[in-house]
């Protein structure tokens, strides 16, 4: 089945923007929190940056405060962040610390690294009470590639990314070196950075150092949780360039564009959106991945870690990292400006592009599903 023949999402050209309401509303933005951030897998980071051996950290996920913990064995543990005593956090977010147990701040009840409560510390004798019962409450925690996932629900089932995520099996990603590691935050609410990287609409506007829309196009396909979108070249010359103009992403002959050689940043490009919130450019010889979290309705973290193919050429590496900075603060910007309308509680009651936004009419299914609302 060749690309040119991507069928149209039904309901697409009948398609709205959503309302100002969804990302400048406190009480929109606590739904959101409820049926999405607690109830669906989201990722919180690379591998890389959990715990070591014998350590723990704090983050939030969503509202729920998790805290990361890896035992002695290597083991990674996730557990919500309070004490089973009186609720006290057992470590503040964004901290991490290290030793033989956990000792919760408030009373000293003390944990093992395994979760278990070791001693309930001046407790008396309450009623039926047995400290076997009072473990910390797990989290669902899993690993897809390298990049770490969370439930807030430790009985959720294990989520399926389907045969899109398979299409980047080739690519070596685990090998790759972190070559820029960023966390900022921004004044936008989290779904307008998502929205923006899930289209091509903006790039010949807003980035036109990159833009290649004279020699490709960009197809966007979408299966469950992940969507797909690729630099598909309008003449290919090569093995890489067929598949990816003849083939869908994960069609056998689709792992040529891994082994593909690239002479500029943003070369050979995939670009995953997996809902809801792990952006993922893939490139043979590089890789960028972007996490968001919300802190308000109207602001957000934003991780960005740059991976390079190990023994990459210094001057390659320099110059992805420059394209990178340049091209998400040029995101940045257009989406605090975005943010500023909404926050005026300005509906632009506008359509979405049939072609070129199907991405993000993919992203607001998923979430009108999530949220129940037509």
């Amino acid at each position: 089945m060749g690309t040119r023949d991507i069928a149209e999402p039904e309901g697409i050209r009948q398609a709205r923007t959503l309302p100002a309401a969804w990302y400048s509303s406190p009480y929109h933005h606590e739904r959101e929190l409820l049926r999405v951030w607690s109830a669906q897998w989201v990722c919180i980071g690379d591998a890389l940056d959990m715990p070591e051996p014998g350590s723990w950290r704090a983050l939030t996920a969503g509202r729920a405060p998790v805290l990361l913990v890896r035992d002695r064995d290597g083991e990674l543990r996730a557990f919500l962040n309070v004490c089973r005593h009186r609720a006290s956090p057992l470590c503040e977010p964004g901290a991490s610390a290290s030793g033989a147990a956990l000792t919760c701040p408030y009373h000293a009840w003390l944990y093992r690294l395994d979760g278990s409560l070791a001693r309930a510390q001046g407790v008396g004798e309450p009623e039926g009470f047995d400290v076997a019962d009072y473990s910390l409450k797990p989290v669902g925690l899993v690993t897809w590639r390298r990049w770490v996932f969370v439930h807030a629900d430790a009985t959720a089932t294990a989520p399926d990314f389907g045969p899109l995520a398979v299409a980047i099996d080739a690519f070596d990603l685990e090998a790759m070196d972190i070559v820029l590691a960023e966390s900022d935050e921004r004044s936008f609410n989290w779904k307008v950075l998502v929205e923006n990287y899930s289209e091509n609409y903006h790039t010949p506007f807003v980035h036109p150092e990159i833009d290649n829309s004279n020699s490709h196009d960009y197809p966007m396909v979408g299966d469950g949780l992940v969507l797909y979108a690729w630099d598909r070249p309008l003449q290919p010359n090569d093995a890489a360039g067929r598949a990816m103009n003849e083939l869908l992403p994960g069609e056998p002959g689709w792992e040529a564009v891994a082994m593909a050689t690239t002479g500029q940043p943003y070369d050979r490009g995939s670009y995953l959106t997996v809902f809801p919130n792990l952006m993922l450019n893939v490139f043979p010889d590089a890789a960028l991945a972007m996490w968001v979290e919300p802190l308000t309705v109207k602001r957000s973290v934003v991780h960005r870690r740059l991976y390079a193919r190990k023994g990459a050429d210094r001057a390659a590496v320099a110059a992805n990292v420059a394209a990178h900075r340049l091209v998400h603060l040029q995101d940045v910007e257009i989406c605090q400006r975005v943010q500023r309308s909404h926050d005026a509680g300005i509906d632009a009651d506008g359509v979405l592009a049939t072609v070129e936004e199907r991405g993000v009419f993919w992203f607001h299914e998923q979430l009108r599903t999530l949220l129940a609302i037509p």
